[in-house]
């Protein structure tokens, strides 16, 4: 806390401009730390100090597999890019005054089992004794990729549609990435001709 107090009165502008200024999305560049270490917490409804004591979203560590502060290597990544744009290195609030790291991308939850004794949801993502509901983002990854997980999520949620049921009348489509079949040895010749003159 006293670091943190320190470079407010040593920067007061910088500071201004960090925590009162509008913007700073437009004048600043985020860097994400993927980190490639095991750590798991679990979230719950409780009373904290940082849901003001009221009902919310509780975190809980575990005490096998803590997530990681020690992050000397992103602090190292990051102070040079600032001085490299001519920019300002900074963490969040938290990471700075209490050692809490923040996650962007919260995954799991939702365990895919054979059951409702092994899991939420089935192989199809669909939840166990709900008929008709299904679960598709990032809760059923089972486990962080260690990369943005955007295009897991989005395979798998290709892989849920695909799938689905069409409705009763409607026109059966082919799924993506299926090559249509050619119906006729004309047709297959005039693909040809038509690839080798591209």
């Amino acid at each position: 806390l006293g670091v943190f107090l320190l470079g407010i009165l040593r920067h007061p502008m910088d500071s201004f401009r960090l925590w009162i200024m509008p913007g700073l999305t437009k004048r600043g560049t985020a860097l994400m730390l993927m980190q490639t270490e095991n750590n798991l917490m679990k979230l719950h409804r409780n009373r904290s100090l940082f849901t003001f004591f009221k009902l919310g979203l509780v975190a809980e560590h575990d005490p096998e597999h803590t997530v990681p502060v020690n992050t000397e290597l992103g602090y190292k990544v990051t102070r040079e890019f600032a001085q490299e744009i001519g920019g300002k290195p900074f963490s969040s609030t938290l990471n700075t005054l209490i050692k809490v790291p923040s996650t962007a991308h919260m995954l799991g939850g939702c365990l895919i089992g054979k059951d409702d004794s092994e899991g939420v949801v089935d192989q199809n993502f669909k939840v166990f004794n709900y008929p008709g509901l299904y679960v598709v983002d990032g809760s059923i990854v089972p486990a962080n990729p260690g990369v943005n997980p955007s295009l897991t999520i989005t395979a798998l949620a290709e892989y849920a549609m695909s799938r689905m049921p069409p409705k009763p009348g409607a026109e059966i489509r082919q799924p993506l990435g299926v090559p249509t079949p050619f119906h006729d040895q004309d047709s297959l010749l005039v693909a040809t001709h038509s690839i080798q003159e591209t």
